[in-house]
């Protein structure tokens, strides 16, 4: 395998690489060898025909392309080792030449890891607040349990605050129905909270089968922009009204919870609470942590590689967030008035800003000589193959170079961290994570 190497602008290099016929014999074969098991071949059984056979019958550019890919993340994590490049981020690859019988050629343009100045970081000051659960909020937990097995009543009367009204819905804007304003055999109980302010008080006093009509105004901070701050048009069709009677708070209803008594679930409510309340405050301490480092630290520039594929994550989580919500991307560049391209903008800093948290991280790994493990590196693929013993592609996945990069990078993310609260915060360390994989499971969902 030859490798050329050339030095770029902003930390970055390009490198050449050529993989000769005979280099890329095995991946070839093994190319063949999943053709054949996914495609019938007469007289053998799937994935046992002969190399020649799968040649013949499919050509050899079908098995090339087939083994392409492979050949191509194989050979560079391969040629990056070999010239002791310290890279961050995805590279960027560009196929030179790929034909049947020649030697394949290919361009990596890598990021190299920027020079960093830290701070002297064993000083910095950082707390932990300690939150104390009230008994208000553990009856708030209890009374929302209470309402959720409410016992619901048809009603002709007009509705109370303790109500529950079902209804149809239709809200426009100047005329115009607004995306998600219909509803049929809507629910909206009168004394919680509604994504649209006031509209539970409008419907205090209605009575079954009557129709409303008002105007309301979206909040300013709504997350569809077009709609921010508007007064939109409301018709409302009231189908029922029904009166909730909630269950008694006894040591009966404590045991349809698994508790033995009131007290026994007053006492796991806040232990719960106290537990989430911890976890939330171990992820403020995190930011706050990683901010000021990062904000004390002085970097060299930073590859626009590397700014690029943080973009392309804030990319990919701000759409999956959507979709939880049951929005799509499109109509969510329509609502904010901005192209792909003014949003790539508007995520500018907030990429700088995670693509020098992730230097911060490597460079105090380095100065500290943390480094992952063999038998670390081993145990947690083996605790990821054991979340995902389901998938029948898991060992494939977790054999690629770019999934195990990412997991020992996880992995070395951890420990440096795990090194950092307890250097900083010192005798306050009272729970510190050990390195769990339970705190580190959904890391993995995307990945595997």
């Amino acid at each position: 395998m030859e490798i050329t190497l050339k030095e770029l602008p902003k930390s970055e290099v390009e490198i050449t690489v050529e993989v000769t016929v005979e280099e890329q014999e095995p991946y070839l074969k093994a190319a063949a060898e999943q053709i054949s098991a996914n495609k019938q071949i007469a007289g053998f059984r799937p994935g046992k025909a002969p190399y020649e056979n799968v040649k013949q019958q499919f050509g050899d550019m079908t098995i090339l392309e087939a083994a392409l890919e492979t050949i191509v993340k194989q050979t560079y994590f391969k040629a990056v080792k070999e010239k002791k490049l310290e890279t961050i981020g995805a590279p960027k690859i560009d196929i030179e030449k790929s034909a049947p019988g020649n030697a394949i050629i290919y361009k990596a343009t890598i990021a190299l890891l920027p020079k960093i100045t830290l701070p002297d970081w064993k000083a910095t000051k950082i707390s932990r607040k300690i939150k104390e659960i009230t008994e208000d909020e553990i009856c708030k937990v209890i009374d929302d349990v209470r309402k959720m097995q409410a016992k619901e009543t048809l009603v002709a009367r007009p509705a109370q605050k303790a109500d529950k009204v079902l209804l149809d819905m239709d809200i426009q804007l100047g005329g115009v129905p607004v995306e998600g304003g219909q509803a049929k055999d809507h629910s909206v109980f009168l004394d919680e909270d509604h994504y649209i302010p006031g509209l539970a008080d409008k419907l205090i006093g209605a009575t079954q089968d009557q129709v409303l009509e008002f105007q309301l105004p979206f909040p300013e901070n709504f997350y569809q922009k077009m709609l921010a701050g508007k007064n939109a048009d409301f018709k409302i069709n009231i189908k029922g009204v029904y009166e909730r009677t909630l269950a008694d708070l006894t040591d009966e209803f404590a045991k349809t919870l698994g508790q033995q008594s009131i007290e026994d679930l007053k006492k796991a409510v806040r232990e719960n609470l106290k537990m989430e309340a911890d976890q939330k405050e171990e992820q403020r301490v995190e930011i706050e942590l990683l901010k000021t480092l990062t904000d004390a630290s002085t970097f060299d520039e930073i590859p626009e590689i590397i700014i690029t594929e943080e973009k392309q994550k804030m990319f990919a989580e701000l759409k999956a967030s959507l979709a939880e919500r049951g929005l799509e991307f499109e109509d969510y560049l329509q609502n904010i008035k901005k192209t792909v391209e003014q949003l790539a903008d508007d995520f500018t800093k907030g990429a700088m800003d995670r693509a020098k948290t992730a230097l911060l991280i490597r460079a105090i790994a380095k100065e500290e000589n943390i480094d992952i493990t063999p038998e670390e590196f081993k145990a947690e693929l083996e605790h990821v193959r054991e979340i995902y013993k389901e998938n029948k592609d898991v060992d494939e996945r977790l054999a690629q170079p770019e999934l195990q990069d990412y997991i020992a990078h996880m992995l070395l993310n951890r420990k440096v961290l795990f090194l950092l609260k307890h250097k900083i915060l010192g005798d306050e360390l009272k729970q510190v994570h050990n390195c769990s994989h339970e705190e580190h499971d959904h890391q993995h969902d995307h990945q595997s």
